[in-house]
């Protein structure tokens, strides 16, 4: 099969969707890269403590981990009612609000008020990302599968633009500036985002006469049962990004040059997109399991590698390269990932599905940068590549457990949700 025979099916997604659609979408989840390093900034600047601007972050991030379930739930429930646009509307309101009290009071708020409102900014972050892949499932799920390879690869392209973003702004302006962008795209992307048809259920649809609404807590806790490995393979993968992003920032530091430690997570990036949308020409045939077996076993590669540029030469190029080879595995682990959680809910249960899996990278992230960073502290970077190397034993523990309950699960009946 020819190059662009692989990822012909990307122009079917194209002409279901339309380029507004998929800018838009694209857009609106940009400030979700973007917050959470202009918060530590903006909160460090402002209070001159790395330690409290710290606890903000953390702050946002258990905010979202927290929130994007709840808003998820709640627009799969107001599935006869406007779905995804009330939530993402009143979201965005709250997030916008939160953001402007941090930006202008990060230096005159008292700590807790501060810390609040840093938790309700990322309790009230649109989850565009998640959102966007239920909106898949719901009205073109025989696209789902390059669905999700194009969402993730979106996604992977977001985390290198946002910060880098974030950056700029806080060089030519001031940390609070950034904030100030962050507000500025949530004010303008996430309506956007939320105003478009696809928002809404179509009419007659399964999640229509299914009633989100009447989802109750039997069902939630079957999704939930169901759910369980792919929300551990995703907290896998939040391990990595954070311990990644930590011990490569360390490494940097340790190099003289902590500013190359963003160069280094982009390398990561790069090469996680490209593969990511490659995941379209793999056949059916292998199974999702396999899939996410076959990227652990890559990533472990990888790391391995990292830790082997750390130990034996001071080289920052070197371990880019490095870094590139574990961010192959990045792509398709996220795309296997969220296509697993697809398989496993029903679309009347999609929004909860995907923010749930959003939740465990989110806890994973802050778990990871907290041990690495420890690690790298006390002992260096090369001993902070040892989180990575248990986020990848994760995965590979949930493509196994996985791969067990395949048989088991297809006996099973899937959970309907009752008729109108």
């Amino acid at each position: 099969m020819s190059l662009t025979a692989s990822f012909a099916p990307y122009a079917e997604l194209h002409r279901a969707a339309g380029t507004p659609y998929l800018v838009t979408a694209f857009s609106a989840r940009l400030p979700i890269t973007l917050v959470p390093v202009s918060v530590l900034a903006a909160v460090t600047s402002g209070t001159g403590s790395v330690a409290v601007g710290g606890l903000a972050a953390a702050a946002t991030s258990v905010g979202e981990a927290v929130g994007g379930p709840t808003l998820g739930a709640l627009a799969d429930r107001l599935a006869r009612r406007g779905g995804q646009r009330p939530v993402l509307l009143a979201a965005a309101a709250v997030n916008v609000a939160a953001l402007l009290v941090v930006a202008t009071g990060a230096g005159l708020l008292p700590v807790p008020l501060l810390l609040l409102a840093t938790f309700a900014a990322g309790f009230a972050m649109p989850p565009i990302g998640s959102f966007s892949r239920a909106r898949w499932m719901r009205r073109t799920p025989a696209l789902v599968p390059t669905a999700m390879a194009g969402e993730s690869a979106a996604d992977e392209v977001a985390y290198v633009l946002g910060p880098a973003l974030a950056g700029v702004v806080a060089l030519v302006g001031s940390p609070a500036t950034s904030l100030l962008v962050a507000a500025a795209l949530v004010a303008v992307a996430v309506p956007a985002f939320a105003l478009h048809p696809s928002a809404t259920t179509p009419t007659g649809s399964a999640a229509a006469d299914g009633g989100g609404a009447r989802t109750g807590s039997r069902a939630s806790g079957e999704l939930f049962r169901r759910l369980a490995v792919v929300i551990a393979a995703a907290v896998g993968m939040g391990l990595f990004f954070g311990g990644g992003q930590t011990t490569l920032t360390a490494a940097a530091q340790e190099a003289g040059s902590i500013g190359a430690g963003g160069l280094l997570v982009a390398a990561m990036g790069v090469g996680s997109a490209f593969t990511a949308l490659a995941m379209v020409a793999v056949p059916e045939r292998v199974s999702l399991s396999a899939r996410l077996a076959t990227a652990a076993g890559v990533l472990l590669v990888g790391i391995a590698t990292m830790a082997v540029s750390l130990a034996l030469t001071p080289s920052l190029l070197a371990l880019a390269a490095a870094t590139a080879l574990a961010g192959l595995a990045v792509g398709p682990a996220m795309v296997t990932i969220t296509s697993m959680a697809a398989e496993r809910s029903t679309a009347a249960s999609g929004a909860t599905a995907m923010t749930l899996v959003g939740s465990g990278i989110v806890v994973g992230v802050g778990s990871g940068a907290a041990a690495a960073g420890w690690l790298a502290e006390h002992h260096g970077a090369l001993h902070a590549t040892g989180v990575l190397a248990f986020a990848a034993a994760v995965l590979l523990a949930a493509a196994v457990a996985a791969g067990r309950g395949r048989a088991r699960r297809s006996a099973e009946p899937v959970v309907q949700e009752p008729a109108a």
